[in-house]
């Protein structure tokens, strides 16, 4: 059993790793995930969506659009993504739009793409412009 360790105090200390499709692994098809992690270090063509989380090794490569609640991308992902959290760790690569409401990029990571946040709103920009 793996285990993942959160960094919010009001959560579960862990949350484990449901499903997990390995290194050489080729899965085609649309991928539903349930709540939990689902880790993925093999290839697959096809979409993935669900209420979870979803962490891509660094083998890892999805070839389809990512609708989940927090990402962990460590691989490659070749398809747009939207979810609550994003994060992009070193040598990680995305060909592809990103919305999220956060987004966190580590020095390495690479986009081919746009970037949206929804933590700001119109209004908060014309709030700072109209201010200074």
């Amino acid at each position: 059993m793996v285990k993942i360790f959160n960094k919010k105090k009001n959560q579960k200390d862990f949350e484990e790793i449901r499903t997990f499709i390995c290194s050489g692994c080729f899965f085609e098809g649309n991928i539903t995930i349930g709540e939990g992690i689902t880790r993925i270090d093999g290839e697959v063509q096809g979409n993935v969506k669900g209420e979870g989380g979803l962490l891509v090794g660094e083998n890892g490569v999805i070839r389809g659009d990512i609708e989940v609640k927090k990402l962990m991308l460590y691989g490659q992902v070749f398809g747009n993504i939207k979810a609550e959290e994003v994060e992009l760790y070193s040598g990680s690569a995305v060909k592809g739009n990103i919305k999220a409401k956060f987004i966190y990029i580590e020095r390495g990571a690479g986009i081919n793409g746009l970037c949206e946040t929804d933590t700001f709103s119109e209004s908060s920009f014309q709030d700072i412009s109209e201010s200074q």
